[in-house]
């Protein structure tokens, strides 16, 4: 009896220990034969393209699949800036990016819009299908690339993923699955395009298309534009369920709340300013839109407000910010405590007359 129970102990200990290295391997990332290369730059010199692309006026209707992946790996839910300024030309589009910096674009002109910022990037559209340049998007989305210049092979690494793919080949690899693709990456204008979908969903990222559609029954938008005065915007956003979300009960009530400080310190510099004025039917007017504060969309990262102005309050740090327009330009602001000049650019419109 007691030989039996010894060898029982012996190999309950024996599987014990087995089950232990197990674990530790599993929870071992250095276990995992990952090869992340080196970054590369694409050679300019191969030539353009340019006759592959397909005009097309319109973006095409596509709505966002609610089923897509999130990310694998756990992330930082990434800072985010909105402010930016579109100016209308007779020929141009011209923009202004939260960094200062400026860039011209034609008409057709896609904003492209990653984790909450308007990214400088130029999209086009290729026999019906969205794309953006191999680099903007792959390195923004926190991935890197290895370039072959003989075979004009692209690998894009991104955690555990690895994506390859051809110029000019609709066979693109994910993980060893080999799947065809519409439109293959190709090279415009100096610059490697890859299709925006296809890449930015293998890496673990959500896209949709907005093109502001409303819905007059329950007056909110289906698809809000973070970017407006344009036919739509392309809209990227990485997803990790850890990140602590606002609720819409937060997002209505701050906007509130700071409307109403902010418009306590504008009626009285108005009234100072104005002292022969009656202001009364204007202020009734902006109090019971600030009264009536409520969501009526979402875009990105961000909750579209409406108040005695629309609002774009960001669900993960809770900043504010503001959309308008000055007659020239259409922009997006900081909207911030203490900011009465913000305030009275914002309620300007209803002081017109």
């Amino acid at each position: 009896m007691k030989r039996t129970q010894t060898v029982t102990l012996a190999l309950t200990a024996l599987l014990t220990l087995l089950f232990s290295a197990k674990i530790v391997e599993a929870n071992n990332p250095a276990a995992v034969d990952a090869q992340v290369a080196e970054e590369t730059i694409i050679s300019e010199e191969t030539p353009p393209l340019e006759s592959a692309v397909t005009a097309v006026e319109n973006v095409p209707e596509i709505t966002a699949d609610p089923d897509q992946p999130a990310v694998s790996e756990p992330l930082e839910a990434p800072n985010a800036s909105p402010v930016h300024s579109i100016e209308l030309t007779y020929s141009n589009v011209n923009v202004t990016y939260s960094n200062g910096e400026t860039s011209v674009h034609d008409k057709k002109y896609i904003p492209l819009i990653i984790d909450g910022t308007l990214i400088d990037s130029e999209v086009i559209l290729v026999n019906n299908r969205t794309f953006v340049p191999l680099r903007v998007l792959t390195e923004t989305l926190g991935g890197s690339i290895e370039w072959d210049d003989a075979t004009r092979a692209i690998t894009i690494y991104k955690g555990y993923d690895i994506i390859r793919m051809v110029i000019g080949s609709a066979a693109v690899t994910v993980n060893d699955q080999e799947t065809i693709i519409d439109v293959p990456p190709n090279i415009y204008n100096n610059y490697t395009y890859i299709p925006l979908r296809f890449i930015a969903e293998s890496l673990g990222a959500r896209v949709s298309y907005n093109t502001d559609e409303y819905d007059r029954s329950t007056m909110t938008f289906k698809s809000y534009m973070l970017v407006r005065s344009v036919s739509a915007n392309a809209v990227i956003d990485r997803y990790d369920a850890s990140w602590p979300v606002l609720s819409e009960f937060q997002a209505e009530s701050t906007v509130m709340s700071l409307s109403r400080n902010l418009f306590k310190q504008f009626m009285e510099q108005n009234n100072a300013a104005h002292p022969d004025k009656d202001y009364t039917a204007k202020y009734n007017s902006i109090n019971y839109n600030i009264d009536n504060t409520r969501i009526i969309g979402s875009v990105s990262r961000y909750y579209v407000v409406e108040s005695f102005s629309m609002f774009l309050f960001d669900k993960y740090t809770g900043i504010i910010y503001t959309t308008g327009s000055d007659g020239k330009s259409n922009w997006v602001r900081r909207y911030a405590e203490g900011d009465s000049e913000n305030f009275k650019i914002i309620a300007s419109s209803y002081f017109i007359n």
